[in-house]
């Protein structure tokens, strides 16, 4: 009886975990974020990715196909994290949250993900639940 009962809440705890998660496809971001983002993406990070967000020499292009093949099925949390962890090149943990944050936000955008009304936020916890994957409508 134990053992049918642990399963039980093992089954709800999951079920309400996989409803907890999102998509970018959500709305997960506001259009003034990302209007915050593009201008953050200009001051730091362009002059290696490239204002059309294309990449460059020694880094990966942020949108379309490549961005995607890299990141499907992987969190925002993910993203800002290695953002937050690792850029700007030339001087890694400059940048504070809200600032990676901003900057996925215009990324999401670049990407043709659609804007909500709520900005993205920079808890970890939140941000590890929305996950990037390409159009359902494919």
């Amino acid at each position: 009886m134990r053992l049918a009962t642990s399963q039980v809440v093992l089954f709800i705890l999951a079920a309400g975990a996989a409803a907890a998660s999102r998509s970018v496809w959500d709305g997960v971001y506001s259009s003034e974020q990302s209007s915050r983002g593009q201008s953050a993406y200009n001051s730091k990070c362009a002059r290696c990715h490239g204002e059309a967000l294309l990449g460059g020499e020694s880094s990966p292009a942020l949108v379309d196909r490549d961005f995607l093949e890299k990141w499907n099925g992987k969190s925002v949390g993910a993203l800002v994290e290695l953002t937050r962890r690792t850029m700007p090149s030339d001087g890694p943990g400059k940048l504070s949250r809200r600032q990676c944050t901003d900057i996925i936000a215009y990324l999401l955008g670049a990407n043709g993900f659609p804007a909500g009304k709520s900005d993205l936020v920079s808890d970890a916890a939140v941000l590890d639940e929305i996950f990037i994957q390409p159009s359902p409508k494919k």
